[in-house]
């Protein structure tokens, strides 16, 4: 139950819960992505594509409900009443308003998943177990078999930890749960993310395309790849630090 493929899963779920609401047609219109790439969203095929389509998506979905609320405080101005706040409103409009509810819902899915990517960019494990007990729900309502059945273990394992492995408990809640490989904020990644940036480097190009009917040569490339690997990893970090001693900005900032 690594982050990335968590996310991966959440994001495809988020997709089963879009299927058939008009969703990748308005995403379409909107010239956000054409409509091969606005049909892929709803399989999680790219993982980058999907989460930027749903946080295009709730920050519409916010906007327009805050630009809904304006108007129905004008309506009730010009009526002489008293206007109800933005919450008590959306209340009411999930009351009488289906197509209301269903929007407001995909909102707060979206926004537990973004949450969840933030809980792994900033190491934040409160946040971390807090949105992973919020999708455990999407999971089953869902049927996502595999991740319904073994979040809910991974969960218990993690609340356990302050009682079973105090010690590894500290470490996670400082932050050493995820993975990092710059000083740059919002920049940490989950483990299996990790890995799987490691394994790309190690296989290169074509990886082990052609030595499988050498076991030597396959033997060679096993051993020599992680270090060849990391000896270009240990290159390029130097590199970048001397490169950029004074930069810690995130790549979406700028100075």
């Amino acid at each position: 139950l690594g982050g990335l493929h968590t996310e991966m899963a959440a994001l495809k779920t988020a997709g089963d819960w879009l299927q058939g609401s008009g969703w990748t047609q308005a995403l379409v219109q909107a010239e956000i992505a054409t409509a091969g790439i606005a049909d892929s969203f709803l399989r999680a095929a790219h993982v980058g594509r999907t989460r930027h389509a749903h946080q295009v998506t709730a920050a519409a979905l916010h906007i327009l409900q805050h630009k809904a609320h304006d108007k129905y405080k004008e309506r009730a101005n010009a009526g002489h009443q008293e206007p109800l706040d933005f919450e008590a409103w959306c209340n009411l409009r999930v009351q009488n308003c289906p197509q209301f509810q269903y929007w407001t819902i995909t909102l707060h899915l979206e926004l537990c998943i973004l949450l969840y990517v933030r809980s792994l960019r900033e190491s934040n494990f409160t946040l971390y177990m807090d949105t992973l007990r919020e999708l455990a729900v999407w999971f089953f309502a869902l049927d996502h078999t595999h991740y319904a059945r073994w979040l809910p273990v991974h969960l218990r394992d993690m609340v356990g930890l302050a009682e079973k492995h105090p010690d590894v408990a500290v470490k996670f809640n400082a932050g050493h749960f995820t993975a990092k490989k710059t000083t740059r904020p919002f920049s940490a990644m989950s483990i299996d993310q990790a890995h799987e940036q490691n394994n790309a480097c190690v296989k290169g190009d074509g990886g082990a395309v052609g030595l499988t009917e050498n076991p030597s040569a396959l033997r060679r490339w096993m051993v020599a790849g992680p270090e060849v690997a990391r000896v270009v990893r240990e290159f390029e970090t130097s590199w970048q630090l001397h490169r950029n001693r004074e930069n810690t900005y995130h790549h979406d900032q700028t100075d």
